[in-house]
Formats: structure tokens, sequence, C-alpha cells
């Protein structure tokens, strides 16, 4: 936003009344002064938030008074809430470790469970409006809202409850930082496009389950890192977000005021009408016209005349504003931001398909023989393939099509391409998915796009010879190439790794955390990759391919908690099922993949309660060593038993800290 704009980033949820909202419609000079003279009142005295609000109207935690009255006539906080000390509090099974910001709302505070290393953040109500029926429904709201969503790109919320009167929520505490705090100025076109894709994904989730976001901005939305250096978008706060459809006993949101942030809010917000998910992809044509210009479309010196501004005047294509901008990513922007709804994008689908499509550089495939090729590729977690059709794009690409769900974005996979000169062996990663409504779009087939990781001449020699019909000629073979010396190093080494387990893969200790997994992964492939440029042996590249399939496996299995945690199961690994929860695991996955484990192992179901109860009476009679050793008798057969897991791992703590295990009981 541009420094001089005056404006600020705060939710805006005034001009309520008729005489205020009827100036929108049409201003006259007369009736443009009087408008700015309701929205700019004289006396300003500040609010108590952690940054305060130039304009006292702008601050949601501002409580009006039961009467009607003028615009600054409104009930602040005591001047000692904040200062009020909730580190070191209990909210249900975390304790309070340090403050992580303060809102409007709520205090946020980074809290760790009392028995597991499991760190979350707890969002809690601000005490002054605990006491306001109204906002502490809005509070709910925002909770009931995000756990319903549960969508990747979405923060994902735990638990709901209430400590000493005030509501508070339990959400996954992430690491990284926001939309606003990393686009200090203009970005990539590529880079906006793909952080814009993923705020369609998340908006697309919550309109599918009929929540309106309607306060999209740089400060809500959150980047973690993700594999390759990318990032992942997070969305966060719905404290505004509108229910299309409510549940019994929600308060439903006052109609004729205005909620959300000035620069960002559509002109059907800024009128007060009514809003629906083409409300949230207006907000997503400010956002990228922000990120790829270093400005928002429309700015003023008041919000009264960034909303006038919303309903009246036309934005500046944003590549006359900043050249280098693709005119068609910029003219998906300024459909996102019509004046009226059905001029939009109908839904985040079909506007991420718009934008990814805008920027998407025109390919010539290469040529294909009428035969066409196929690509085989192991389905995870069976011993079966599935052969897809199959074309090139570029030179290290591939589509692969298919109406079935695709392998995980941003996956590795290991391809086997039945060309009709003969099969290739290759691998690859998963760079894109494309729906059956994107394809329909597009004018093309549904499936995913795969990068292959082998680039070098020979093996796109090869691949052009094979493709186009062309058999190996088995009568003059060339002279087979002699190993190389440089590359056996490190083969010496993955030919050990290759005969253990996917944490002997990745050289990782069974306890993990994904981010040592995913930084060993990257050294693993690294170090292979390299050896691909080497005139490797037949026998040498085939072992780097191998080698690059299973570390591509391990991944997929340890790099996903659910995955990882049944996988852990199998090798009785209690460590790494502690280290799966402490990532975010929760307690109805890991019963879900506690159901499938009793699934494969039938005969083991119910033989942990027996020796659950030998670990209490031990436990109880103070024979703490044997208490442990029953307690893992039990995990032997049941791995993933919650209670038994909790009871394990307090008294080993315990034991090893020398504490007295009775002290707790």
């Amino acid at each position: 936003m541009p420094a001089d704009s005056g404006l600020q980033t705060g939710r805006f949820n005034h001009f309520a009344t008729p005489q205020v909202r009827e100036p929108l419609a049409g201003l006259s000079a007369r009736r443009w002064q009087g408008f700015k003279s309701a929205v700019e009142p004289d006396t300003r005295p500040r609010c108590s938030c952690q940054n305060p609000h130039p304009e006292l109207a702008e601050c949601p935690t501002v409580l009006r008074a039961r009467e009607a009255g003028p615009l600054n006539s409104v009930t602040l906080p005591p001047s000692g809430e904040r200062g009020e000390r909730l580190v070191g509090q209990r909210f249900g099974s975390f304790i309070a470790l340090r403050e992580l910001g303060r809102g409007g709302m709520g205090t946020v505070l980074l809290a760790e469970h009392v028995l597991i290393p499991k760190r979350v953040a707890v969002k809690v109500l601000h005490r002054h409006l605990a006491e306001e029926p109204e906002l502490v429904s809005r509070f709910l709201a925002e909770a009931r809202a995000m756990s319903l969503v549960q969508h990747e790109n979405v923060v994902t919320v735990y638990d709901l409850d209430t400590r000493d009167g005030r509501p508070y929520f339990v959400m996954e505490h992430l690491e990284g930082q926001s939309l606003a705090a990393f686009a200090r100025g203009p970005l990539e076109p590529r880079l906006v496009v793909e952080l814009l894709a993923q705020v369609c994904e998340a908006l697309g989730a919550a309109h599918a389950h009929g929540i309106i976001h309607r306060d999209l901005k740089p400060a809500n939305v959150f980047l973690v890192p993700g594999p390759n250096g990318r990032h992942r978008v997070k969305l966060l706060d719905f404290g505004i977000a509108k229910r299309l459809v409510r549940l019994e006993g929600e308060t439903p949101t006052r109609t004729g005021v205005l909620m959300g942030t000035p620069e960002f809010m559509a002109p059907e917000q800024c009128g007060g009408n009514d809003v629906d998910a083409r409300t949230d992809l207006y907000a997503v044509g400010v956002l990228g016209y922000l990120l790829l210009t270093g400005g928002t479309p429309f700015s003023g010196r008041s919000a009264a005349e960034v909303l006038v501004a919303h309903l009246q005047q036309a934005p500046r294509p944003p590549h006359e504003v900043r050249p280098g901008i693709p005119p068609a990513l910029s003219a998906v922007l300024l459909r996102a931001l019509a004046k009226r709804p059905e001029a939009r994008f109908s839904t985040a689908a079909e506007l991420r398909a718009a934008l990814e499509a805008s920027i998407s550089p025109a390919r010539t495939p290469a040529p294909i023989p009428a035969s066409g090729f196929t690509a085989r590729v192991p389905v995870h977690g069976s011993l079966g393939v599935r052969e897809y059709p199959c074309e090139r794009v570029g030179r290290t690409g591939l589509f692969l099509r298919t109406n079935e769900e695709p392998p995980a974005l941003l996956s590795d996979v290991s391809l086997l391409l039945r060309l009709p000169g003969g099969e290739l062996p290759c691998t690859g990663q998963v760079v894109r998915h494309v729906t059956a409504e994107q394809a329909r779009a597009w004018n093309m087939a549904p499936g995913f796009g795969v990068e292959l990781r082998d680039t070098s001449v020979t093996f796109q020699q090869s691949f052009a010879r094979l493709l186009a019909g062309e058999k190996p000629e088995a009568s003059t073979p060339p002279p087979a190439p002699q190993d190389d010396a440089r590359a056996e190093p490190v083969l010496r080494e993955f030919r050990r790794r290759l005969g253990g387990d996917h944490y002997t893969v990745l050289g990782v200790s069974r306890d993990a955390d994904a981010d040592t997994v995913r930084a060993h992964t990257r050294e693993a492939r690294n170090r292979l990759e390299q050896l691909l440029a080497l005139p490797l042996s037949p026998g040498q590249r085939a072992l780097v391919q191998r080698a690059l399939s299973k570390v591509a496996e391990a991944l997929l299995v340890l790099g996903h908690p659910e995955r990882r945690v049944e996988y852990d199961a199998e090798l009785r690994n209690l460590d790494g099922v502690l280290r799966c929860l402490a990532a975010g695991l929760t307690v109805t996955a890991l019963e879900e993949c506690r159901r499938r484990y009793l699934a494969r192992h039938p005969a083991t179901e119910g033989h942990s309660v027996l020796h659950l109860a030998s670990g209490d009476a031990f436990r109880a009679a103070g024979r703490f060593s044997e208490a442990l050793s029953s307690y893992e008798a039990a995990l032997k057969v049941d791995p993933l038993h919650l209670e038994a897991l909790k009871r394990w791992h307090a008294l080993r703590v315990r034991l090893r800290a020398g504490a007295n295990p009775t002290a707790d009981r």
C-alpha cells in the first residue's frame, strides 16, 4: 500500500446508518462534504490495540454504547487489561509459553502440550469483549468456520473451549511470515500467480462450505516454508466471515454494517449489499494488483474516498502501472475487479485457472506418433501400477491424462515410459494438477504435469529416438561405458542405504522432525542428480535412478504425518509416532490410522488392554520400571493407542529426569 495513503489495515466496520450509506449510490459535491463529515469526526481518541488506529471507528475492539450515539461514543477496554499475564496459564491440555501477538479481537499465545512436545497457537478473546454476546458469537464463528473448511491452505483449528468465562480456540502454530511482511515491493508475476493460486484454493474450499471470508488482505495470508524453497499459503482470520447457511444458535451478521478493509472491499461490500463468493474474488484481484505493482488500485486521504473509488472509478491496468507484467495477467485481474459481480469470475477455481493460463507460455509439443505413448506409475501404498496416456510438453515436461485422483502436488514419482521404440525408466516431480473444471476452461483433458529430473543430453537423445519409433540397434551395440570412478563413493554409500528402511535411505534418525527429513531429502537428491551429468555406466545410471526413486518414496511417507505414523507403527517406532503428533497430527487422524493398522493386524486388537492395566497397577505400587515395560508391551501390539502413548511417554520422561512419577498422578 502506498505510504501516503493515510489508510489503516484494520477492519472497517462502521457506516451503518442510512444517512451515511445513501451518498454511496451517487455523490454530489454537497453530499460528499456531508459524507466526509460523518465519517471523519474531529475528536479522535486512541484505542487500546497494540498498534492504535488513528481512526477510532476503524478499530474492531471498540464497543459502541448500547444507545445510539455519535461515532466517537464508545466503551474502551479497561486500561489494565493489556498488561494481564496469560503466559504460564493453562488452556485445556496446553501451557502458554509466550505471547505471539495481540489483535483486535484477542491475544494469540504460543503454547505446548503438557505431555507431548506439541506446540500450538491459542487465541483468547479479550476480557472486555467477552461481555458482549455479539462479539463472543463472532469469535466462536471464526473458530467454527476454520474448523469446517479443513484445507491445507487454511490454518487448522484443534479445539474450542472457555477459560474463566473467556472463549479461546487452539490452532496450529505456523512458522513463517505474513504476506504483508514478505511483499515489501512488487513481486515477479510467476511468484504472484503461485501465491494467488493457493489463495484461490483456500477460498474455494471455504466457498464450498458456504463461507465468505470478506477480509482477504496481506496481513491475513501467512507463508510457511514449502518444498523446494517454495511458499505454502495459509489463510487466516475468519473473524468477519459470513456463513451463507447458518448453523443453529449462530448469530447473523447485522444487516447494513460494512465490514472489511477499505482497500480490499468489493463494491457490493462498500454499499452494504449482499455478498457472495465473487466478493472474495474481487479481493483476490486487489491482492494481485498490490503484489504486482506495489500499490492498491484505489487509494485516498480517507476510508470514505477509497470506498467511493471502489464504487465509481475504473482501476488503471496493472501492466500500465508496471511494465513487464503480462497483459494477459493484467486482463485477468481487471476482470476480477469488475464492478458488477456477474462480470467477474464465477468461482475461485475459474479464477485460478485463468491466472495460471495467463503466464503459461505457448508451447509447441514435440510431434507424437499416431500410436502415442503411455507412462506407468507405481501406486503409493500398494504393489500395483497405473498406466496413463501421456504427451510430451517442452523439453523436460510430461502431461499425464487421467480423470482419477492424481499423485500429490510436488510429490516425486517413478515412471516407466512405454514409447513406440521401447521402454525408458525415469523420475520426475508432479508440478501441476489440471482439474476437470480447469480442463473445460482450457479446452484440454484433465490430468497432471510432471517435470523430469534427468535433463542430460544422453537421456534426451534416447527419449527422442524411442518417441520417434527407432528401435535400439541390437546387431551393433555400442561399447558399454566403464564405471565412472568419481561416482563410486556416492553410489557405494547409497548401495548400503537402499537396503534399509526409509529413515536409513535418507540418513536420518527415527525421531527426526519434518524439517530434517526435507533437508536430508534435498541433500540426497542434489548428490544423486549431480551424478547424472557424468558419463555413467548403465549399471551406475540405473542405480542412481533407483536411489532417486527410493528417496522420493521415503519423502512421500516421512514427509506426511498420517503416512509416517502408519509406517512408524509397522516399525514399532514410538519416537516417530510422537514426532508425528508434535507435527500436528490430530487425535481424529491418529484414530483413523489406528483403525487401518488394526485392520491389517486383527490378531493384536485388544491385547494391549491387559498390558495397559498391568502398567497402571505397577505404577500405583511404585514399581516404575516394570510399569514402563508394561506400557511398552502394550504399544508393541497396538503402537497407535493414544492413552498408552501418553502414559509411556510421561513415565519415560520423568524416569529419565529422575523425578518422582507419583508426583503427577
